[in-house]
């Protein structure tokens, strides 16, 4: 069992976070096209996978059932459609766009950290696979805009998820995501020996990062916003934090980056320095507002507060080496959400709404825990397991400490334990061990 000693959470919470991904777990498999146990959102969405939902509920269980993890990613294997795409949820029915949706892809980072600790080279190759095709389909005529080389998204292919009209609109959420898998599967490759079709993804990343760079910016106020292909404007209206997306794998170029760590700290915007972790839509959009009781569409991606958005941008500063506004995002979304695993919080009082034990809300505060607060990474294709505490101001001279972590492989295998301290110069002093 893994341990923690965390201030503003507690091993109550965390290990009522496994719980909680234990209670989304199928009852029922084969399930629409799976075959092996997988977990779905939780409540009242029921016994059916959905790509990102339950994805994103690996993030932080495959540190405690890896297996378990390797199966599921398997399972998107097995219901992937010949073109490459995978479906949006088991039944693939929403109204006339079978065959032309999925979801938004953050399924090629997930896999990277599972795969990244598995021992089954065979298992790796066939993700791989599925991984590169579904790509493939992000890619086609379906959905990418030939002119800009932009990716078009609509429903949930993108949040807020309010676009029905295939090559209309071209979300910065979305084409992130796109950069981030090129970039995935860039290193997979690489791993593998594929030495062409990693110069192949290299490329692609670079094509779809420039294209970003070049139609989604805006000069005047700094930010990313949706790009218009067939009107050729920007949506400068609807100010969103996944702007801050772009700090992601260096797709923001350095110079850039200042106006966007304004945006994410200004009140009227996103407020990270405010009481709770970031808002989605900043306080001055037209489109502001917080939903309270039940998910009412893409509205409540208008205002509330997310893990997985906040879990994006934690990991993009982090990445572009804006490692104290990363440790502090990350630590607000951990304890914000400790004992609290709702589908969204509301801004205005921190009470949770819609779904009450949500999946990925519970797996992705393991994971902030795990591999940004205390980061801990486990790398089998290099035998590296790597420790670098990102420990938040708030928490300077204060000891945190993680134990009974699973890592390595073979000879190097064992239960890993952390203990580590801010010092006021912001460096941390740590003791490991490995039993």
């Amino acid at each position: 069992m893994i341990r923690i000693d965390l201030p503003g959470t507690s091993q109550k919470d965390f290990e009522d976070a496994i719980q909680v991904l234990e209670e989304c777990k199928a009852k029922i498999v084969p399930c629409l096209g799976f075959v092996n146990p997988f977990m779905g959102p939780g409540g009242q969405y029921g016994n059916c996978w959905w790509e990102r939902d339950t994805a994103l509920t690996l993030s932080g269980y495959k540190w405690i059932d890896q297996k378990f993890a390797e199966g599921v990613l398997d399972n998107f294997g097995l219901v992937q459609k010949p073109n490459g795409r995978i479906p949006l949820w088991g039944n693939d029915r929403v109204g006339d766009y079978d065959e032309e949706l999925s979801a938004i892809p953050v399924i090629f980072e997930v896999a990277l950290g599972v795969m990244k600790r598995s021992d089954d080279p065979e298992f790796i190759d066939r993700t791989y696979g599925m991984l590169a095709r579904y790509l493939g389909w992000w890619l086609s005529d379906v959905k990418r805009d030939r002119e800009s080389g932009l990716v078009c998204g609509i429903f949930e292919e993108s949040d807020p998820s309010d676009f029905a009209e295939q090559l209309t609109a071209a979300q910065v959420d979305l084409n992130v995501q796109v950069c981030v898998g090129a970039d995935v599967l860039r290193e997979l490759a690489e791993y593998l020996g594929r030495n062409d079709d990693a110069e192949k993804w290299r490329g692609i990343f670079e094509t779809v990062k420039n294209a970003i760079n070049t139609y989604m910016y805006d000069p005047l106020t700094g930010g990313y916003y949706t790009y218009f292909v067939k009107e050729k404007r920007l949506q400068t209206k609807r100010v969103y934090n996944s702007m801050l997306d772009t700090f992601k794998r260096g797709i923001a170029p350095e110079e850039r980056r200042k106006a966007l760590i304004g945006f994410m700290e200004a009140p009227e915007h996103f407020d990270l320095h405010g009481r709770y972790a970031l808002v989605t839509a900043s306080h001055s959009s037209p489109e502001y507002q917080e939903t309270v009781g039940v998910y009412k569409g893409w509205t409540s991606w208008s205002g509330n507060i997310w893990t997985f958005r906040n879990e994006i941008i934690a990991t993009g500063l982090r990445e572009a080496g804006e490692r104290e506004l990363s440790a502090e995002l990350a630590y607000k979304t951990v304890t914000e959400f400790s004992g609290n695993y709702a589908e969204f919080l509301s801004p205005s009082t921190g009470e949770g709404h819609g779904v009450k034990r949500y999946g990925w809300t519970a797996s992705q505060y393991m994971e902030l825990i795990i591999e940004e607060i205390f980061g801990i990474s486990d790398n089998h294709f290099t035998g590296e397991i790597g420790v670098r505490p990102n420990i938040p101001k708030a928490l300077t001279g204060i000891p945190i400490s993680i134990s009974g972590v699973p890592v390595g492989a073979g000879e190097n295998k064992g239960l890993l334990c952390v203990k580590a301290v801010r010092n006021v110069d912001g460096s941390a002093e740590v003791e490991l061990r490995l039993e």
